[in-house]
């Protein structure tokens, strides 16, 4: 069960990963509708899924939530250091938001509910200035989320993703706090 609320959307709530909702990342992790366009190809054991937990969950300078409808949880949001490290991270006031639900929550609004809730939460409470998302040219639903949500298409890594057999563009959106609707 997950743990206390963390912050409230419209229609989910955000909740703090614990060690007992290990067993719900590892679900989402081995789903192939959501492995393929969000994580990596490979398995989630027991070992791979401890070490997410460890070393990424667990890591202080990260947000890791859990979506949930009440205590049904149903999809993972967080917030990151962008790929240039922690210390670039905090001089430049800049994280990256990623987010996955499960197969059975898609299309139903949650997703959206949730990352606008922690683009708020990046914003007002941790003073970020710049949010980044990156996105496999294939994840259409993904990328209109972005873009719903205000974020910029600002560059195309050609072919820089597999998946199912292609590859595939990354797109890279931004999200600037001056130009969030919030």
């Amino acid at each position: 069960m997950p743990g206390p609320t963390f912050l409230e959307g419209e229609d989910v709530t955000l909740r703090a990963v614990d060690r007992e909702d290990v067993p719900f990342l590892q679900e989402g992790m081995n789903d192939p509708d959501v492995w393929r366009h969000a994580l990596g190809p490979n398995p989630a054991g027991d070992a791979v899924i401890e070490d997410f937990y460890e070393n990424v969950v667990a890591d202080e300078d990260a947000v890791h939530c859990l979506i949930c409808d009440g205590e049904e949880p149903m999809g993972h949001v967080s917030l990151t250091s962008t790929r240039y490290g922690p210390n670039q991270t905090m001089r430049a006031r800049r994280e990256e938001l990623a987010y996955w639900l499960l197969p059975a929550y898609h299309g139903q609004g949650y997703g959206g509910d949730a990352a606008s809730r922690m683009i708020r939460y990046a914003f007002e409470d941790r003073n970020m200035r710049r949010l980044d998302a990156q996105v496999g040219a294939f994840n259409e639903d993904s990328a209109g989320l972005l873009e719903s949500l205000g974020f910029e298409h600002e560059g195309t890594l050609r072919e820089a993703t597999w998946f199912r057999g292609e590859y595939h563009d990354a797109y890279w959106y931004g999200l600037l706090r001056e130009d969030w609707d919030g």
